[in-house]
């Protein structure tokens, strides 16, 4: 058996796929369409029932609807359902700015809808250890915490409940190319891909190259061992800030919570900042304009005791030793 579907066995084992009606994202490039054969080759001995999901975002006029036919052919060859999907003109922005994320939303969207359509519990996306790699290196140059070296999640439930797996995401290009000439498996090549004006095109065909070259040639692998590690650092806090946030907790409602700080006594500063992470996720705030300034000044409150505004209308009020958190509506 070749290192490709060995390395697709064993994250379908982490990611606990079995027995299953799998929704496969197919774009027609090589790893998602390695994803897909290897899938076939393994789906009597996981027992999965498979379908093919592809969203037709129109960003490269002739070549985007030809890939549509491409996908929907290849599932065709194979035997399996799929679902083709076309965003309609006017949807995406024409300028850059927003471009990528807005593309991203409705492409999970049109997954959401494909995966009810066949009662799919799961999805199965084509991420990779060179995916992986970018996005950690990218959340480096960023900046980031913890949460950011973890990278890209192997598996995440969505709101609906369903979950989204990416049992390739060990794997490296190498392997996925060497699977499809094994199987003499054409794929759709995306030449905007190459396009270093994107930042993430950039750190794959300039930066990571550089850094092989010049500093380490296994630096894929360790951003990948990095985001491994960090994954379980992160679990072990967010356990701990979890069962903190609990005994703090006097009273929990949509848009309030009252919190016993003196239990917060004498415990450390990521941990209290990882708590309050923990209360905006139950109350489902937004975070997004929530930086690391923000989160520190929440834990210099318990010392100051000073009421704190902080962005979305979210407000952090003392009432004695009771710390009253709340979002005006």
């Amino acid at each position: 058996m070749s290192d490709f579907l060995e390395k697709l066995r064993d994250g379908l084992k982490r990611c606990d796929v079995c027995k299953s009606r799998l929704l496969v994202a197919v774009s027609g490039g090589a790893d998602s369409v390695a994803l897909l054969r290897g899938l076939v080759d393994l789906s009597p001995e996981f027992s999965l029932e498979l379908f093919v999901a592809h969203l037709n975002h129109r960003l490269r006029g002739r070549d985007s609807d030809a890939d549509a036919v491409w996908v929907r052919e290849l599932a065709a060859s194979l035997n399996l359902p799929s679902e083709i999907g076309e965003i309609p003109d006017g949807i995406l922005p024409a300028n850059a700015s927003g471009l990528e994320e807005q593309a991203r939303r409705l492409r999970y969207e049109f997954l959401e809808i494909s995966a009810a359509k066949f009662r799919c519990p799961a999805v199965a996306l084509a991420h990779t250890a060179t995916d992986q790699a970018e996005t950690v290196l990218h959340h480096i140059l960023r900046g980031t915490g913890i949460a950011g070296l973890c990278g890209i999640p192997r598996t995440r439930s969505t709101a609906s409940g369903r979950l989204l797996v990416r049992p390739i995401l060990s794997v490296i290009r190498g392997e996925i190319e060497g699977f499809l000439l094994e199987r003499s498996q054409s794929y759709r090549t995306d030449y905007s891909n190459s396009d270093t004006a994107m930042t993430r095109n950039k750190l794959r065909h300039v930066v990571l190259p550089l850094l092989r070259e010049e500093i380490n040639p296994q630096v894929d692998a360790a951003l990948c061992r990095l985001a491994e590690q960090a994954t379980e650092i992160e679990k072990a806090i967010q356990d701990t800030a979890s069962k903190l946030l609990a005994r703090c907790q006097l009273d929990l409602q949509p848009d309030s919570c009252h919190l016993d700080v003196t239990l917060l006594a004498g415990q450390p500063r990521h941990l209290i900042r990882e708590m309050f992470c923990e209360l905006w996720q139950i109350q489902n705030w937004p975070r997004q304009a929530m930086g690391f300034a923000h989160w520190n000044r929440l834990v210099d409150m318990l010392a100051n005791r000073k009421s704190v505004d902080f962005p979305d209308g979210i407000e952090a009020r003392f009432h004695s030793d009771c710390l009253l958190v709340l979002r005006r509506v």
